[in-house]
């Protein structure tokens, strides 16, 4: 786990500024990379690469980057873990390559070298590379196929910025700081911005599974080497698995999900919080041979919220050396400006994974597994049940829906409002569905919302088409998807991926703590789905992943509500008394101020809040969104 940058400029000669520039990448990325630095400049000057490293696997100098292949033509940087390095390593020897050493850096520079990009798809694991070709004078980027770690690439003729991050491209003058409005739509409607979108103009985050290789025309020469939505859909003559094989199947591909995921040279922690999913990695830890496992959880005194008293007990049952973690509003109110210096994209849903993160790192472990995925791999979120339901009621009221909207409207509670009109005004189909489930302002709101930076027609247009065309590629549901399969995809190629995954590595990283995700793993993915969509009572309540667990786990996990690991912020943002209300207050007026929304949406917004026409969620998002684009601007 590491951080990477670097610049190509064709026709044109780095060396007299490149011990400028890389010191500035360096230390832009320092917090990502606290065990080593390294710099590439090529002979004609006319590439650099830059290097902070975080040394998990190999943390001897055969790990040093960048690294080169033997005969000095290709030179590597990259971000993340290959997990099955080893077995790659032994077909390369298979093959008849010669490796000098047995870091996973070496494997996967000389397996890309051999199979090229299409190649990637055998890789196991997470991460983000760029291979400099001397010879070529061609730069190749690609990203892991869950997009687990980030990688930006701000390209235009004859020249190509990237880094892991995208503070380090304005923060060292090689983009300009300048707010991309497709990148704040994006955030409006869905409290995340899915890639290729970002907040910054000219930049793009690499899709996952995708690789590009410069120079070429402006897009550069592209491909897909590997596309999870494909894991989703069944052949159309398929016939339903016996539970007992699934089941089977299951167990052991968790077993060695979470085996491969523990492979290191220095001690691994686990994040657990009180739910099936971080007690499940636990219980599979111990199952494999994991000893002396460290525990970390999240505790907010006196809040309902808080499942200290849930971990503890999955900490005794397993025998692990746990630690609690305490987070107070007033921590949160000093800690707000390095929380948003660390953010890099907003999201109003990573200060949890801030706190834990510190801590761990506080006590010198390295590497610490998650369970982020397992709520979209076993259907623990209620859109599971939820949008199959409302699949099959709106079809049946589709005809009526004109006449009965307005009856029904008036019915619901008020913050569910905005979210009929959607249901009323959508589609169809899942995929506008799950707008209504999981987006943060639905279209039918966003006229009284968005203020003039938006609403000028020309970027409105822009903006509008460069997220419809995101939201083409990522929501419709292909032929033979199952509704409950849908809902699979697009949980993890929506909010997983552009959300959860994303504020993990950014969180994590700002402490040099490497984030480990088994549940976002494709042989486990494809042991689950999508025969699993053929037995549907398998995800109620995650039974096919708690009930095929060797070492069951304690009583008064697997049978309480879900609940989430996030913080109290509805108390924290009590408008008469709670320590976030100025915070909150000063966020949306920042928001207005810049343009984003219109004048009289803070007082509206906060109005709606305080009354209970509104869920905290919105007015917090949207002051996050003010904060940030306050601080970068």
């Amino acid at each position: 786990m590491c951080g990477l940058a670097g610049l190509v400029e064709w026709g044109g000669d780095l060396r007299p500024s490149a011990a400028r520039l890389s010191a500035a990448l360096g230390a832009s990325l320092a917090h990502r990379g606290p065990d080593g630095e390294g710099t590439y400049l090529s002979p004609r000057g006319e590439a650099l690469l830059v290097h902070r490293r975080l040394a998990i696997i190999a943390p001897g100098p055969g790990g040093q980057q960048p690294m080169a292949c033997p005969a000095g033509r290709h030179w590597i940087v990259w971000n993340g873990e290959v997990l099955n390095y080893r077995e790659l390593g032994r077909q390369l020897e298979r093959d008849g390559e010669r490796l000098a050493g047995r870091s996973d850096t070496e494997v996967l520079l000389r397996w890309v070298l051999r199979h090229g990009p299409a190649g990637l798809s055998a890789v196991r694991g997470m991460f983000a590379l760029a291979l400099w070709d001397q010879e070529a004078r061609s730069l190749l980027v690609a990203r892991d196929r869950f997009g687990i770690k980030p990688l930006y690439v701000a390209a235009a003729p004859e020249r190509v910025a990237f880094a892991s991050e995208l503070r380090a491209l304005w923060q060292t003058g090689l983009v300009e700081r300048r707010v991309a409005p497709a990148g704040v739509l994006a955030y409006l409607s869905w409290g995340s911005v899915p890639p290729p979108l970002t907040w910054l103009a000219g930049v793009e985050s690499l899709p996952p599974g995708t690789w590009r290789r410069f120079p070429g025309d402006d897009a550069g020469t592209n491909g897909m080497f590997a596309d999870i939505r494909s894991r989703y859909t069944a052949a159309a003559d398929a016939t339903v698995e016996e539970e007992p094989v699934l089941r089977a199947r299951v167990r052991a591909a968790v077993e060695d999900s979470v085996r491969a995921h523990l492979v290191a040279d220095v001690p691994v922690g686990v994040f657990l919080s009180g739910g099936i999913d971080s007690a499940a990695l636990v219980s599979a830890a111990r199952t494999v041979g994991a000893s002396d496992l460290r525990t970390y959880t999240v505790t907010m005194p006196g809040s309902p919220l808080s499942e200290h008293v849930q971990a503890r007990g999955v900490a005794r049952c397993f025998e692990t050396i746990h630690h609690d973690v305490e987070v107070h509003a007033d921590s949160l109110l000093d800690d707000l400006p390095a929380i948003l210096a660390h953010l890099d994209q907003p999201t109003g849903d990573a200060v949890n994974t801030f706190y834990v993160s510190r801590a761990v790192a506080a006590t010198g472990i390295k590497a610490v597994l998650s369970g982020a995925g397992g709520d979209e791999l076993f259907g623990g979120y209620p859109s599971f049940t939820r949008l199959p339901r409302a699949l099959r009621l709106r079809r049946g009221l589709w005809p009526l829906v004109g006449s009965v909207a307005p009856v029904l409207g008036a019915l619901l509670p008020s913050a569910l409002v905005p979210r009929w009109r959607q249901f009323c005004a959508g589609g169809a189909g899942i995929d506008d569905l799950y707008r209504v489930q999981r987006g943060l302002f639905m279209p039918v709101e966003q006229p009284a919302l968005v203020g003039p930076a938006l609403r000028e027609p020309s970027v409105w247009r822009d903006a509008s088409g460069r997220l419809a065309a995101v939201e083409q590629a990522l929501l419709p549901a292909p032929p033979h998807e199952r509704p409950i399969a849908s809902v699979a995809r697009l949980e993890t190629t929506m909010y997983l991926r552009s959300q959860l995954l994303r504020d993990l590595d950014v969180m994590s990283m700002a402490h040099g703590l490497e984030v480990r995700v088994p549940f976002v793993d494709d042989p486990l993915l494809s042991a689950v789905w999508p025969a699993v969509g053929a037995q549907p009572a398998l995800l109620r309540g995650k039974r096919l992943l708690h009930e095929t667990l060797a070492r069951p786990l304690p009583a008064g996990i697997t049978d309480r509500p879900k609940q989430g690991f996030t913080l109290p912020f509805a108390a924290w943002m009590e408008p008469s008394r709670g320590p976030l209300v100025p915070l909150v207050r000063d966020g949306l007026a920042t928001l207005a101020r810049d343009g984003w929304i219109e004048g009289g949406v803070p007082d509206a917004i906060w109005g709606a809040w305080r009354h209970g026409r509104m869920h905290w969620s919105r007015p917090w998002s949207l002051a996050v969104l003010g904060h940030f684009l306050g601080a970068v601007q």
